[in-house]
Order: structure tokens, then sequence, then C-alpha cells
């Protein structure tokens, strides 16, 4: 099932999705983890690649085969001039590896994908990359994320339910992501941060999302933001928006530090996909509420 479809049913019932970000580094434990989401049993898990990606990108491996093989030169018994010169072949073999890139890189998301989707189970998994500046986790270059979610989107094609589209990625970046997630039959879900909450700032962001041709359009809320405006305001303007949206999927997405009557809110808007993380060790940046505050199994 694709996050669409999920959308769609969830209408008639008047009931929100439940997400829940799986940000896991390399050093961190899955079992733990999938435990609990299996206890919890949200209907999705929001795979937050940048805890995991960096420590794999190009720039990292290099230098892990560089490290080594001057610690094998290092361990000859040669000559100084002769350790020199073959670290010097050593640095040249950086245009080798630059070539080799593309299949390396490939078979490295390949296995991060494989293991991602193994700890979701049966649970919707989307994909995402978010960066330091957008309140995630990841340094790569706008290039490099786009190629990164390219090669997620080829590897993992349409088990992914849904990929989210970094909104910091100029439009030819996008447009590379956009349609890569369409070969391969996954809904793109466009975020567009909410920096005020007048009216007129909804509905430009809205436009902005729109304006992506993507299928989701995920307008992204602070509770600082969100405690500026009534709450039966924004649900009026949301559900003015969801008519403008036509076959698009209008979600609301609120970070941060959620107040009770906030999280209550939350869950009768007519569009919201409830973001939460799955317990205390699995908060992030973004998501710092609970399942357990809002009294989930």
């Amino acid at each position: 099932m694709k996050i669409t479809e999920l959308f769609e049913q969830k209408k008639p019932i008047a009931q929100s999705a439940l997400a829940v970000p799986m940000a896991l580094g390399p050093n961190d434990k899955f079992t733990p983890f999938k435990e609990l989401l299996d206890q919890k049993n949200p209907d999705a898990v929001i795979w937050q690649a940048d805890a995991i990606a960096d420590e794999f990108s190009k720039e990292v491996i290099w230098d892990q085969v560089k490290d080594g093989g001057a610690q094998a030169v290092d361990e000859r018994d040669v000559s100084a001039m002769k350790k020199a010169s073959m670290k010097a072949e050593l640095d040249q073999a950086y245009q080798e590896f630059l070539s080799n890139w593309p299949a390396i890189h490939q078979q490295i998301v390949g296995e991060l994908v494989n293991n991602a989707l193994e700890t979701a189970g049966d649970h919707l998994m989307l994909l995402a990359y978010t960066s330091k500046a957008a309140g995630g986790r990841g340094e790569l270059s706008h290039a490099d994320q786009a190629y990164f979610l390219a090669t997620a989107l080829q590897a993992g094609g349409d088990q992914f339910a849904g990929v989210y589209l970094p909104e910091e990625l100029d439009e030819n970046l996008q447009e590379k992501v956009i349609a890569v997630a369409q070969k391969v039959g996954v809904p793109v879900i466009a975020t567009k941060t909410v920096y005020d909450a007048s009216p007129d700032t909804i509905q430009s962001t809205f436009a902005a999302a729109s304006a992506t041709g993507a299928a989701v359009i995920n307008l992204q809320m602070s509770t600082d933001v969100l405690a500026e405006i009534d709450l039966a305001d924004l649900e009026l303007i949301l559900a003015n928006l969801a008519d403008q949206a036509g076959d698009k999927s209008l979600v609301l997405t609120m970070t941060g530090l959620l107040s009770k009557d906030q999280m209550e809110s939350w869950l009768v808007f007519q569009s919201a996909l409830v973001t939460l993380a799955l317990g205390e060790n699995f908060q992030t940046d973004l998501i710092q509420s609970t399942i357990s505050e809002l009294g989930w199994a």
C-alpha cells in the first residue's frame, strides 16, 4: 500500500494516520526499535536516512580506503623513498575510485535500504533525508542528497510507500528525484515549512508545494507557529486547502514538543499525518512528542 492509499482509507472514518521516525545510525541497535514498533503498531515508519547515510558517503569511504592503504604501505619493510612513491600511487588511485563509486554507492545503499525495510517489517515505510539546516542530521551536499534518494528509490522500488522531497533542493534536483520516484511507482511528498501562521503565508506555502507536482502536499509547522493561530481557524484553513488540492493529498506535520491541546486537536484535523516518536529513546530534533503522550497502545 502507498501512503496516498492509506490517506484515502482514513478519510471515511475521519481518522489521522500515525507515523514514527526511524533515525538509527550505524552504531545504534535496530532490534529494540523493531520490537517496540511491532508492539505500538503505528501506520507508517519514516526512515530518516540522514542518520546513517552520511557515514557511508563518498568522502568517508575514500578516507577509509586511503587510510587503509597508507597504513599498509607504512607496514611494508621498504625504504622511505619507496614508501613515498607507493603513497603517491595511492593518491592517483582516487580517480579510479571515483569511476567505481557509482557501483560502490549502489551496493552500499542497497544494503542500507534492505536493512531499513527489514526493520520496518509489515509497516509502510516512507523514505526521507533531512539536512541539519532543516532539522535533521544530514550534511550531504544538495546534489548528493538527490543522488542518495534516487539510488535508494531504485534499490527499494515500490516497497517504499512514499518519499519526502527535501525542500532545500533546487528545481532541477527535485525533478530528478521525482522522475525516479514516478518510474518506480512511489508517491512523492513535497514538504514546505510554514514559518508564520497568517492565512496568506499558509496559502502561499501550499501553492509552492503544489507547484512541485507531488502527489502529497505536506505543510510542516512547529509548535511555536501553531501557537499563533486558533486551532479552529487552522482547521477551516486546512479544509479549504484540501478542496484546492483536488486529487492530491494534503497533510499537516507538526514538529517540536506538542501541548496536550495541540495534540488532541491534531487528531481531528481533516488533514494530518500524526508524527510522533516511538519512545523517548527514538526522539529526533523535529519529532519530540512520543506515542505514549498520545495514549496510543
